[in-house]
């Protein structure tokens, strides 16, 4: 027997070697739980010839890291006679430029996995991957992380600050008094006992889309304005209040389609302290006080974080426009709240988003 009840090491199929991909990888397998097998692209010969340095807090400093098998493609990955319990998912989420269902299609149609985790950033990231299992009956376990992450220029070393949070569920959540389907469940429990204890931080959560809108507060109100405007978030701290009134009021049109969706309410757990929610207006006094709070931090040189979002504009690549932003407005026109700034922001993000597509596309050509 392995650790935690795992009979023997899981076998793991990683689509997204970057630092999350990176950070879970060496967790699962420093833990005994787990071999996983990378798919790498533009970084196959850093993982295949010097490996990577990780640097944490909890477990210090590993140089020379890799994973247990890396190879160039998914094809490589399913030749022979082989068998996934899980493909782990940690790329960006894209539907707009290139779905999960159309990434994965390999692994998909192979027939040699047992169930998906997705670990990514936003809101809905399931549902065209969903769509494209459903009937195969292959479960998606849906994971959202609080993980404090930074990887080096070169990719060559993986910042890990250390602790972090993940929240996982099934996906789709079972309804109120709804039994889960067996498989789901089990494959959930296995990935639980696969992730709990390794430093990865592991909770379950009965409701996964309630979890991820309220991880996607914080990146729709500020990934969305920072990577407009190219800043981090002190910038609007100096503002005076009647200008500051206006990005108030932006924050609050996402919060009201948190609570009059029911995805939000009064008491839910708030990840990822746990903590009880309070009321719309408590939530909007904390969400400012944070913010104001990472803006000196940033401002008196404790951190220099950026939100990934605008990084990508920076490094002129796609942004996940469509799980963050796009996904609250959609579910904003489906309870019908009035979002005029939401709306606004998205489609400043979609021309945006459809620029960077196109300058990429002129350097890959």
């Amino acid at each position: 027997m392995t650790a935690n009840g795992i009979s023997k090491p899981l076998e793991i199929l990683l689509i997204g070697l970057g630092s999350v991909g990176s950070v879970y990888a060496y967790c699962l397998e420093n833990a005994g739980r787990a071999r996983v097998t990378a798919v790498a692209r533009s970084n196959y010969n850093l993982y295949t010839t010097t490996g990577v340095t990780l640097k944490t807090n909890q477990f210090g400093t590993i140089e020379n890291w890799r994973p247990y098998k890396v190879v160039k493609s998914q094809e490589e990955a399913l030749a022979g006679d082989v068998k996934y319990d899980y493909c782990l998912i940690t790329t960006k989420c894209l539907p707009d430029v290139n779905p999960t269902s159309k990434l994965v299609e390999p692994v998909i149609n192979s027939g040699k996995v047992g169930a998906f985790v997705l670990v990514q950033n936003g809101l809905d990231v399931e549902v065209d991957l969903y769509e494209a299992v459903k009937e195969k009956n292959i479960p998606i376990v849906s994971s959202c992380i609080w993980i404090g992450i930074m990887t080096s220029p070169d990719g060559g070393i993986v910042h890990w600050g250390g602790g972090g949070t993940a929240v996982m569920g099934i996906y789709p959540p079972a309804a109120v008094n709804e039994i889960p389907n067996e498989t789901s469940k089990s494959a959930l429990e296995i990935w639980y006992a696969a992730t709990e204890g390794t430093g990865l931080g592991a909770k379950i959560a009965d409701n996964i889309k309630s979890v991820r809108f309220t991880k996607n507060i914080g990146n729709v109100m500020f990934s969305s304005l920072q990577s407009l405007t190219r800043t981090t978030s002190e910038v609007f701290d100096p503002l005076p209040p009647s200008i500051q009134a206006h990005v108030k009021a932006y924050m609050h049109e996402i919060l009201e389609v948190g609570f009059k969706s029911g995805l939000l309410y009064k008491g839910a757990p708030f990840w990822p302290s746990g903590n009880p929610l309070g009321s719309l207006d408590e939530l909007a006094e904390s969400t400012w006080d944070f913010i104001t709070r990472a803006a000196a931090a940033v401002a008196s040189g404790q951190t220099t974080h950026r939100m990934s979002m605008t990084i990508d504009v920076d490094l002129g690549r796609p942004i996940e426009v469509e799980v963050i932003v796009g996904s609250v407005l959609r579910l904003a026109e489906e309870y019908k709240v009035d979002t005029p700034r939401l709306g606004l922001i998205y489609a400043l993000l979609k021309a945006l988003q459809g620029d960077l597509v196109s300058k990429q596309k002129s350097r890959i050509a």
